[in-house]
Order: structure tokens, then C-alpha cells, then sequence
């Protein structure tokens, strides 16, 4: 790893970190973990606890950590390890922008919402026991997929672009599969919220009411609303909206549908709706984007 100069409360930036510009992963292997100064990022950071122990200061707020956790610090969010024993981890940073994970069918999945967008946001309410704890045997498993992804993005073989992708989307869904499957108090919570996020992601096409939504997460409708706009940054009809406009965008470039068809197609009962509610979400006519 690159050294670099730290202040207290630096922010890392993507193109210091991120080693082939081409990749929107980079991997660090931190064994030991070296004292690192107060810092936040302009990128997200997925920390899986190898081994020893830590305490972890994130957002004034301070957590102990062990081997086995995984947790994700989202961009902005200052931390820094503290008292450590014997710590070791592997640090995936990511750009989720440009890996397109709006796109993948990953998001099926309530663990997924649950470990990447909801717990960062709901860490310190739940006191860090929402986190997602590996048993031994689930820890080997995702230590060697660690290691395959460093291997692909240090080799750099033809084709590691893809691979190294592939392996990071393998681990993005073991992992969302690991926290649905051993639920805590403080989690089950988070995967209600997550199974109407999934709800939105894979009924898109279909009438989803709030009253529905806010069921499914065994939430008051008020409650359930602010919730998700704490989490998600917009409401929740509001998110069905935008990822209808996001599976249109995708026809819209990849087919030569007209655009009232794929309007309808999208859940949309009306091709004018359709069109400002393209405006809002994409910034541009459905006719515009299909252009450019």
C-alpha cells in the first residue's frame, strides 16, 4: 500500500486510492493494521474483520470490532481505529456509481439493502449490533474470495477488468446472503425495511401502494416514510418513480421500442406522466436520452 499523508478529519479522495483508473475496486490487505488518522472518504469502503480486535470510532460514536464483522462505511462518514489487538482486514473500496449497482438484479435481495445502504445509516440507533458477524466457516469462505479479487487486481491478466467485477459482485451477494440468513433483533428490523426496498426493486412494473410497503416492514406508514427517506434520500414512492424511469433508461438505450411502450412496460399508465416524471429523474425527455 501507498502511503499518504493524513490530518486529522482527512478526506480520501478516489484517484490517491484507487490505483488503475480503469477499475472502480481497489483492494488493501491490512495485516497489521497500521494507526491511521481521523478520516472520511470521497468513495464507499466495505471492512471485513480478518482477525484481533479494534475499537472503532466512526461519527463520534465508538464500537468494538472482532474477527467476523462486516460492515460498510459509507462516503463522508469520519472514522478511525483505536486500541487495537492483533487487528487485521481487508478494505474493498468501491465506486457504486460506476459499477452500476442501481442495475444489479442483486438488489432482489433484502440483505443487500439491509448491509450496504441501511445499517451504515442506522449504525449508531442500533448500537452496531446490526452489523453482519461471520461464523468461522463463512469467514473462510469470503477470505478466499478476497484473495482472488487481489490477485485479479494486482496480476491485471487480459480480462482482469471483468473478472475482478464479477468476483466483487460474487462477494456484494455472499455477503447479502450471509446477513439475511443469521438475523439479530437489531437486523431483522433493517431486513423488513430492505424486503420493501427489494419489493420496489423487483415489482416495479406492477401497482405498489405505500399502505403495502410500510406492511411488509411491519412499520406505521409515518414511520415507515421517514425511515426511508433517512435512508434511501427520497421517498418511497418517489424511489418506485426513479426506478421505473431507471429500467426504462435501459430499454430506452438498449431497444428500439417506442416509447409509449416501454412507458407502460415500466408501470407507467400514461406516456405524458411518463415523460415528466423521465424529466425529473434523468434530467432529460425520453426522445433526448435515446439521442445522446
Amino acid at each position: 500500500m501507498t502511503n499518504h499523508p493524513l490530518g486529522l478529519g482527512t478526506r480520501l479522495v478516489k484517484q490517491d486510492f484507487f490505483e488503475d483508473p480503469t477499475l472502480p475496486l481497489q483492494v488493501y490487505i491490512r495485516d497489521p493494521q497500521p494507526a491511521f488518522p481521523l478520516h472520511s472518504h470521497s468513495f464507499d469502503e466495505l471492512v471485513i474483520i480478518l482477525k484481533g480486535t479494534a475499537m472503532h470510532l466512526i461519527d463520534d460514536q465508538e464500537f468494538p470490532v472482532k474477527a467476523g464483522d462486516v460492515f460498510v462505511i459509507s462516503q463522508n462518514h469520519e472514522h478511525q481505529y483505536m486500541d487495537m489487538h492483533g487487528l487485521a482486514l481487508a478494505n474493498i473500496l468501491f465506486d457504486a456509481e460506476s459499477l452500476m449497482m442501481e442495475q444489479w438484479d442483486i438488489r432482489a435481495l433484502p440483505g443487500f439493502h439491509a448491509l450496504f445502504s441501511l445499517e451504515p445509516a442506522f449504525r449508531t440507533l442500533h448500537n452496531f449490533q446490526s452489523r453482519l458477524q461471520l461464523s468461522e466457516p463463512q469467514l473462510n469462505q469470503i477470505n478466499e474470495l478476497v484473495h482472488d479479487l487481489t490477485m485479479e487486481t494486482e496480476r491485471r491478466n487480459p480480462g482482469y477488468r471483468v473478472m475482478a467485477k464479477g468476483l466483487f459482485m460474487q462477494l456484494a451477494v455472499s455477503l447479502s446472503r450471509a446477513y439475511s440468513s443469521t438475523p439479530t433483533d437489531e437486523s431483522i428490523d433493517l431486513l423488513r425495511i430492505g424486503d420493501a426496498i427489494a419489493h420496489i426493486e423487483t415489482h416495479y412494473t406492477e401497482k405498489i401502494t405505500l399502505d403495502e410497503l410500510a406492511a411488509k416492514s411491519h412499520l406505521s406508514q409515518r414511520h415507515f416514510s421517514r425511515v426511508f427517506q433517512e435512508c434511501i434520500g427520497r421517498s418511497p414512492i418517489d424511489h418506485l418513480l426513479h426506478v421505473r424511469c431507471q429500467k426504462a433508461a435501459e430499454l430506452l438505450k438498449g431497444t428500439d421500442r417506442t416509447i409509449t411502450d416501454i412507458a407502460f412496460d415500466c408501470g407507467f399508465s400514461d406516456s405524458n406522466y411518463f415523460t415528466r416524471c423521465f424529466r425529473k429523474v434523468m434530467e432529460q425527455t425520453p426522445k433526448q436520452y435515446r439521442h445522446s
